[in-house]
C-alpha cells in the first residue's frame, strides 16, 4: 500500500497528471511486492518552492511512503525512474525524491 505525495511549483495539467499517475503506477513495481493495485498518489501544483535560495524551476518534491521497507538498490532504481519521468513530463529543472518506509500503517 504505497502513498505517492507530489507538490510541484509548475502547473501540472490534466493531461500530464494523467500521465503521471499512470507511468507512476507502472514505476512503483521497481520496489518488490509493490504494484499499482493499491496505490494512492496526490498531486500538488502551482507550490511556493526554493531550491537553493532560488525559485527557478519547476521544482518538484516527490515523496513516497510504502508499507515494510526496500533493499537500497529497488529505492535507487525507484528514485531515477521517477527523476527521469518528472523531468519528461513536466520539464522539471530541480527535483528531490524521498522514499519512507515503515510498518506503522492502517487502513
Amino acid at each position: 500500500m504505497p502513498f505517492i505525495d507530489v507538490k510541484a511549483s509548475c502547473e501540472i495539467t490534466p493531461a500530464q497528471e494523467q500521465e503521471l499517475k499512470t507511468e507512476l503506477g507502472k514505476v512503483i513495481s521497481l520496489i518488490p511486492g509493490k504494484s499499482e493495485g493499491v496505490l494512492m498518489i496526490s498531486f500538488t501544483d502551482r507550490c511556493r518552492m526554493w531550491f537553493g535560495g532560488e525559485q527557478e524551476g519547476p521544482i518538484v518534491m516527490v515523496k513516497t511512503m510504502i508499507y515494510g521497507s526496500a533493499a537500497s538498490e529497488d529505492a535507487s532504481a525507484y528514485g531515477s525512474a521517477v527523476s527521469e519521468l518528472f523531468r519528461q513530463v513536466l520539464g522539471v529543472k530541480h527535483i528531490y525524491c524521498k522514499l519512507e518506509d515503515g510498518t506503522d500503517w492502517s487502513w
